[in-house]
């Protein structure tokens, strides 16, 4: 038996596959006389849809997807679908061949959701290995590929599923590519943030990941889009306030202030104001996040966020100068395990405390104000 044989043996869940359904197609599927075959790929079609929905609402899908795993019938998977009510397409719908044409509409009825989720399990025949997706192009991609390749994942003793049945199969599928070294690693189309299936995979599936020999540890930056903001502002005075604001927690006092309780409303709508790509005088009054700005810092508010449409990929890369570029380098000459994170990284206990010491130096240096690194122990010991 070969080292990747005996790896495969105890993570058995690299065998199965966990798909997201409506609880109304699996009470249709314990009334149907289908195989399992035949089971698997009609709750891998409503999967496919409920992980691609846009806004919970409609998915584009091509078609080399469903001919991938339902073969070249796949339409009549489709049709049994919708005539249960589980799915909905446009039947006459005509994509032209135009690489960037729109591929065809599909939807989860609201009938089919009106009891909820659930996860199915089915048995694989065979286990197929991913083909690896790495785009290294650079010192710093291709420093966190090597350091990226030495992350194992956890046995079948300890590997953890969330209940949520869409973040069970984000974090399974992830996982398994991981596990076969294939992270889809490269850098953003628009940004300059570099991406890879462990910053992308669900928060709680990072807790299946494994060091060789030591405990790992998940480091951020608190709060990073609102401190990095900091740096656009031009008085002095409000510069000074904004950082007294920052320096707790900007969502929460906001939010005290504004008469909106929940921190996360608060956050969501705090990017909603400071990230779009067009901004009206009309929409922005209405928003009470800008009304708090207007108020409390009004130069800021009348020469950068009323007018200024490219803040979050400004912002985003910013934070990718500082945290994967100018980090990764200093961990590459120092040979400290580092996975970046978009605003923090992922290391080993010792090494994560080292790689603090010299982002605070960096970001600080940059911004002019000390910065807040938060951590969070991983489950994952070392062996």
């Amino acid at each position: 038996m070969t080292y990747l044989e005996r790896r495969i043996q105890n993570r058995g869940w690299l065998k199965l596959d966990f798909y997201a359904v409506t609880k109304t197609l699996r009470e249709i599927l314990e009334t149907q006389a289908l195989s399992l075959d035949e089971q698997a790929r009609l709750a891998y079609i409503q999967n496919e849809v409920l992980n691609a929905a846009e806004d919970a609402r409609w998915a584009r899908i091509r078609r080399v997807r469903w001919s991938g795993k339902c073969g070249a019938n796949y339409r009549r998977y489709m049709d049994m679908l919708e005539d249960w009510g589980q799915l909905g397409s446009i039947r006459n719908y005509r994509a032209t061949h135009d690489d960037k044409a729109f591929p065809m509409p599909y939807w989860i009825p609201q009938r089919a959701l009106s009891k909820g989720l659930c996860s199915l399990a089915f048995h694989r025949k065979r286990l197929r290995v991913p083909t690896s997706d790495n785009h290294a192009v650079d010192d710093a991609s291709r420093y966190a590929l090597h350091c990226l390749s030495l992350l194992q994942l956890a046995t079948d003793a300890d590997f953890c599923l969330p209940d949520d049945p869409i973040h069970r199969f984000l974090i399974k599928d992830h996982c398994e590519h991981i596990f076969f070294k294939d992270f889809s690693l490269g850098y953003g189309a628009d940004s300059k943030r570099l991406y890879h299936r462990v910053v992308m995979m669900p928060s709680e599936g990072r807790r299946n990941l494994r060091h060789p020999l030591f405990p790992l540890a998940e480091y951020d930056l608190k709060t990073c889009h609102p401190y990095l903001l900091q740096t656009l502002f031009t008085d002095d005075s409000e510069r000074r306030r904004y950082q007294e604001l920052i320096t707790g927690d900007i969502y929460t006092e906001i939010g005290e202030r504004m008469g909106v309780p929940e921190r996360e409303q608060v956050k969501t709508d705090f990017l909603r104001v400071v990230n779009p790509k067009e901004k009206s005088a009309g929409w922005l009054r209405r928003q009470y996040v800008f009304r708090f700005f207007k108020k409390q810092f009004p130069r800021f508010t009348d020469s950068v966020l009323s007018v200024r449409t490219d803040l979050a990929i400004s912002m985003q890369n910013l934070e990718a100068e500082l945290m994967v570029q100018r980090l990764g380098a200093v961990c590459q000459t120092e040979g400290l395990f580092w996975v970046p994170q978009h605003d923090g990284w992922i290391s080993t206990v010792s090494d994560g405390e080292a790689i603090r010491g010299h982002a605070e130096r960096i970001v600080c240096g940059a911004v002019g104000f000390p910065p807040v690194f938060t951590r969070e122990l991983l489950n994952g010991n070392g062996t």
